[in-house]
């Protein structure tokens, strides 16, 4: 899930709420509360700031286009390292925004503003709509095809509350100039057929069902928990008429009832020129990207007058007066727990972007990891309100501010908000000190993190920065500040606790709130089977045996329509780019086999097998894997429950058990990430990740704390401390996170799926959520007893001592060896004791039938 991860510097549990056209589209909407993308602000810039406002492209290009078209607005750099330019066509109004982020890759994205006041899923519907062709290739999967021919990846799109935006990514910018007016073609002048209405929205089936891929997507997530308490929390806290209340991706029932005229009509409002930016990511010159426009421009004129357009979201957003509390039925199987989400309205994201980042810096503070105050007060304990409490934003121009308790116990449901509150008051009137250190920590964790996701995700990072400009920003001087608000968070590190506690008391404490207490229902859901039955049947009776005969026929007629092939002189006009203009990031690969090593890290002196990956990189990444194969039948259940625990327990040093509250300060203190999982690459609970019969340690840190991190290894792997209590607070979190899972019809089929398919040793066999529900739900039962307490603990040790046996170790570390040796010095020593003292140096590769 791509946008999830650049949002996490704000929350890992940040959501989105986007519905994308393409098949293999992995936003998982259901897995996520919405809403969207929820912090384009949140991708917060780390460098020095350079003040300068209008300067000249760095590549030398001219600041206009073709015969002058394009007039340079402002050139900037996000973070005083990219370089940004934003130009306006004085013909047409299209503005064009390029970052010149460096890579093999160019991405584009396609950003339109739209405002909808219903839950006719009108822009969801018209993004859908757009990939069946366009004016000049009037053929379904020819924009596909002939990015294919570009060196793409295929194109996508996503629609938010407040904009639709179509992405592109080709390999080097000779296919991107090629394919960029065609998509254009497609996103200004698309077709609009009624075949590709039918058969892409809704239609009705031959036997009397309704069927659409708009309709079918909003069917699978319509009634989800997540879904319906949060668009209740919406409804409340937008009240009157305004579009942040509004289902933008289509209800059922309106989605039942649209027409082609009102889609045509919204195409007409929002899809032109003059609120279209695209925003390109990558190595291209301004005037290659002004002559590959030139003749989009000429069409847009010759269209004639397009009559006047109003920018969307100006309207003033109704005010909330009143608290209220709702109680909200979603279907469901099952009725142990439900969920709850409690919101109140935060700053402006147009004229108090500084208030909005210190807001979510706030509620960072109290959710995240184990020792924050909610998570302390609502998690960890034996009798759980909740298995999480996370936190969301929604960058509106009223902006959201939310907080979610998730898969909390019904019995428990009505006693959240209050609990909440008295949280939150004691931190307020000072009885519950706020941790001064501690918010320095998040601080600076942030901006790390921060640095880590503009490093590994540069387009995405600049173009979300750029959207929210796009969307709420007025002047160069709010597209400065957007992508570069270091001087925003230094600040925050010089605020006083007054400054933190006036925060909390003016948009939380004192402020009206809406509480959405989710509960599941099997009445719900046995009602809403029935209405749905009847309202089938009532449709079949309506259309009769004739009128199915002919819906039938109309479907076919539409599919055969959709299905026309392009010619082949269409696709072949396209020319295939050459790959020789790519540049690829340059890699130095070593490990302990190598006859050549690194001079300033020889791995032959590591006491493990390891892997050194020499990049242009500002972190240190490094990557503990054990091979999980020794571990029995019997004992391989307790993995993912020993690899959560290994990161919230007490440790060992020395004479001293250092409470499990100071290790999670430390690490999160000391590391930018921290993760354990089953797989190498990020998986999550109930699930592994590619090579699963590895368990992986990882952390991710600044040069200056190599030496911390590498002691870090051990002790977590060979000294943290199991007691009951841990043990047994952390399956309930992982058992509780079960109901969630179970929700999603995608994932128990998966579940089964891998049941059926993988042995009963596999990790994959032994991590489902079914087998782990019953097996922590067992571990939790024996930890309540004093004669099996010690029976697990010994049983959870032995899975300890087989995986972190060094002939069961291999090491990853990724890093800028000259920049790491600069800041640390020697690069051997530390490694030297990262095996506990009772262990045997082994350095051996990895031994595993894959």
């Amino acid at each position: 899930n791509q946008f999830i991860s650049f949002l996490s510097p704000f929350n890992y549990g940040m959501k989105s709420k986007i519905f994308g056209p393409k098949e293999g589209l992995t936003f998982d909407v259901t897995d996520f509360p919405p809403p969207v993308l929820a912090q384009r602000l949140s991708l917060i810039t780390v460098f020095p700031v350079s003040k300068e406002i209008n300067m000249a492209p760095v590549d030398n290009s001219p600041a206009r286009g073709r015969d002058g078209n394009f007039e340079l607005i402002c050139s900037l750099k996000a973070n005083d390292v990219v370089p940004v330019h934003k130009y306006k066509s004085n013909l047409t109004g299209l503005t064009v925004v390029i970052a010149e982020v460096e890579g093999p890759v160019v991405h584009g994205y396609l950003c339109l503003a739209t405002e909808a006041h219903d839950d006719d899923g009108l822009p969801h519907t018209l993004e859908h709509l757009i990939f069946l062709g366009s004016e000049k290739y009037p053929y379904k999967g020819v924009l596909d095809l002939l990015a294919n021919r570009c060196l793409a990846s295929g194109t996508n799109a996503w629609t938010d509350i407040d904009h639709t935006c179509y992405t592109m990514t080709t390999a080097g910018s000779e296919g991107f100039l090629a394919l960029l007016p065609i998509y254009l073609d497609h996103v200004l002048y698309p077709t609009l057929t009624d075949a590709g209405f039918i058969t892409e929205v809704h239609h009705v089936t031959g036997e009397g069902e309704d069927a659409g891929v708009v309709y079918c997507e909003m069917q699978g997530r319509e009634n989800t928990g997540e879904s319906r308490s949060y668009l209740s929390m919406v409804r409340a806290m937008y009240p009157g008429h305004c579009g942040y209340k509004s289902e933008t991706g289509g209800i059922m029932k309106n989605l039942r009832e649209s027409t082609d005229n009102i889609k045509i009509s919204l195409a007409s409002e929002f899809y032109r020129p003059e609120n279209l930016t695209v925003i390109i990511t990558g190595q291209v010159k301004p005037n290659e990207v002004f002559q590959s426009l030139a003749s989009l421009e000429d069409k847009i004129i010759s269209k004639g007058n397009r009559g006047p357009f109003t920018r969307p979201w100006q309207t003033p957003v109704p005010a909330v007066t009143e608290s209220q509390d709702i109680k909200v039925l979603y279907p469901c199987d099952e009725e142990d727990n439900g969920m709850v989400y409690v919101g109140w309205r935060g700053p402006s994201a147009v004229k108090e972007l500084y208030r909005m980042s210190a807001c979510i810096i706030l509620l960072k503070y109290l959710t995240d990891t184990s020792v924050s105050p909610l998570q302390k007060e609502f998690v960890e304990i034996d009798d759980p309100y909740a298995s999480k409490v996370s936190y969301s934003l929604a960058e509106n121009s009223e902006s959201l501010l939310y907080l979610i308790f998730e898969n909390v116990p019904t019995e428990k449901i009505d006693l959240v908000k209050d609990q909440l509150m008295n949280v939150l008051k004691k931190i307020e009137n000072g009885n519950e000190k706020l941790d001064m250190k501690r918010m320095q920590t998040v601080i600076h964790r942030h901006i790390l993190e921060s640095l880590s996701h503009l490093e590994n995700n540069p387009h995405e990072t600049i173009a979300f920065m750029i959207i929210g400009d796009v969307l709420y920003g007025n002047t160069k001087e709010d597209l400065h500040h957007r992508l570069n608000q270091v001087e925003d968070l230094r600040q925050m590190e010089k605020e006083s606790e007054e400054f933190w506690l006036k925060l909390l008391k003016r948009y939380i404490i004192d402020s009206p709130s809406v509480t959405i207490r989710g509960y599941p229902s099997q009445k719900e859901q046995k009602s809403m089977t029935e209405d749905e039955k009847k309202r089938v049947a009532e449709q079949r009776e309506k259309y009769g045996k004739d009128g199915l005969l002919e819906l039938a026929d109309q479907l076919q007629k539409a599919t055969i329509e959709n299905e026309k092939p392009p010619p082949q002189e269409m696709l072949t006009s396209v020319p295939i780019p050459s790959t020789a203009s790519i540049n690829f990031h340059p890699v130095e690969c070593f490990t302990t086999n190598s006859n050549e090593q690194h001079p300033k890290l020889d791995l032959k002196q590591v006491p493990v097998q390891m892997q050194l990956d020499n990049v242009h990189t500002s972190f240190v990444y490094m990557f503990v894997l054990m091979d999980t194969a020794e571990v029995s039948r019997e004992h391989r259940p307790y993995l993912p429950l020993l690899l959560e625990s290994l990161l919230e327990l007490p440790v060992k040093r020395g004479n001293k058990i250092i409470p499990y509250e100071d290790v999670v300060a430390q690490l999160e203190s000391d590391t930018v990430t921290v993760s354990t999982r089953i797989g190498i690459d990020v998986s999550s609970r109930f699930q592994c990740g590619p090579y699963s019969h590895t368990a992986c340690l990882m952390l991710q840190l600044e040069p200056s704390k190599y030496e911390i991190c590498i002691n870090w290894i051990r002790e977590l792997l060979y000294q943290t401390h199991f007691t009951a209590e841990r043990i047994k607070i952390i399956a309930a979190k992982i058992a509780n996170d079960v109901a969630h899972a179970k929700r999603q019809g995608n994932k128990v089929a998966g579940d089964l799926m891998k049941g059926l398919c993988y042995n009963k040793d596999s990790n994959h066999y032994s991590s489902s959520m079914l087998r782990q529900h019953k097996f922590l739900t067992a571990v939790i039962e024996k930890l309540e007893s004093k004669e099996k307490c010690e029976e697990v603990l010994k049983e959870i040790e032995s899975v300890r001592q087989i995986i972190t046996e060094p002939t069961n170790i291999v090491i990853h570390m990724a890093a800028n060896l000259d920049h790491l040796a600069s800041k640390v010095g020697d690069l051997v020593g530390p490694w030297k004791n990262v095996l506990h003292s009772d262990k045997t140096p082994c350095q051996k590769k990895m031994a595993r039938n894959m």
